[in-house]
């Protein structure tokens, strides 16, 4: 099976996926509700690898499960291409979401238990039928041979491979429908390190070779700001900055975005480091009852009367570059709160 990675040059900027004020809720009961995504906005373009950081609970997976028709919006779109899939019928559906997959966190909960590791990765196929039996087991050995698994594997049940391994079955199973854009929900994230970043590297090497789309969703600003070309940072359930990854790093205007890049690990010895680590005071608030005004003032070491009584917008503070912050072109990492003006 040859995946042409050739793309045409209007291809190259076309958004893969457009998500468009989406808002998620699940119902709590009594007229209560959880809002888990909160009027987001966002484009995937074809080709790149879209980031997205922050703490558990923040929404990050909820938001990738919507961009996959796994959860439904409650307000808002989301546009595959030029393509409204929640607008589609069941039977259109089915066809036109093999483009948009999606690899999960857990690899072991991912895979049947029963089934042999050539079954799962053909199983996608099998559900299509649209191939006779011997053509669907060629393209699922070469999807496993091309994420490093041999035909030995073929016939192993999941418990006989480690979680390595079993990341790499889930792939490969994903590969075999030619997706256009792979959503990664947190998908290195019960890996040892050692094995994260040969995942990562697997990775963009069938983007090169297939031409793929990622939306990668992690808490661990590191890594996503180095295989990411745009991050984006999520808190409470908004998207509170997005830039280029060569920009988020020293360029970052929110205070969420530096108290995670100020948690990030530095591969030196303690007498060489600088001791800039932010800590956040308290817990996430609830979705159900989030702050009024900027959801991070309660946490915030710059917030001040402004912050509790007018919710910032998603501004643009250069090209590609948004903030939803009231202070952005002031505040500095080496400033004290009582420095920022209200």
């Amino acid at each position: 099976m040859i995946i042409d990675a050739t793309l045409p040059p209007a291809a190259a900027t076309r958004p893969v996926v457009t998500v468009d004020d989406v808002t998620v809720r699940f119902p709590l009961g009594q007229k209560r509700f959880l809002t888990a995504v909160d009027a987001v906005s966002l484009a995937v373009t074809q080709g790149e690898t879209f980031g997205l950081i922050g703490e558990s609970g923040s929404g990050k997976s909820t938001l990738g499960r919507s961009i996959v028709c796994l959860e439904k919006p409650t307000t808002g779109r989301v546009l595959h291409g030029e393509i409204d899939p929640y607008g589609l019928k069941s039977k259109a559906l089915r066809l036109h979401r093999r483009q948009y997959q999606i690899i999960f966190q857990d690899p072991s909960a991912a895979l049947d238990p029963r089934m042999t590791i050539l079954k799962s990765v053909r199983e996608p196929l099998d559900v299509l039928a649209e191939k006779p039996r011997r053509e669907r087991d060629a393209i699922a050995m070469e999807m496993l041979e091309r994420v490093g698994l041999d035909g030995g594997f073929a016939d192993r049940y999941p418990h006989q491979l480690s979680g390595g391994q079993k990341q790499r079955a889930c792939i490969a199973r994903v590969l075999t429908l030619q997706p256009s854009l792979i959503v990664c929900d947190e998908a290195i994230a019960a890996l040892d390190v050692s094995i994260q970043a040969d995942i990562l590297n697997l990775l963009a090497d069938l983007q090169t070779e297939f031409g793929l789309t990622y939306f990668f969703i992690s808490h661990d600003i590191g890594v996503v700001e180095h295989i990411a070309d745009t991050v984006a940072v999520m808190y409470l359930g908004q998207i509170v900055e997005i830039a280029p990854a060569e920009v988020l790093a020293d360029g970052y205007r929110h205070p969420y975005t530096e108290a995670l890049l100020s948690a990030e690990p530095v591969a030196l010895p303690s007498h060489m480091r600088s001791d800039r680590r932010i800590v956040l005071e308290g817990e996430l608030p609830s979705p159900v009852k989030p702050p009024s005004g900027c959801r991070f003032r309660t946490r915030c070491r710059y917030a001040t009367e402004r912050c509790a009584a007018e919710a910032p917008p998603l501004r643009e503070l250069a090209p590609g570059h948004r903030a939803a912050c009231h202070y952005a072109e002031t505040f500095r990492r080496d400033l004290q709160p009582q420095e920022v003006e209200a």
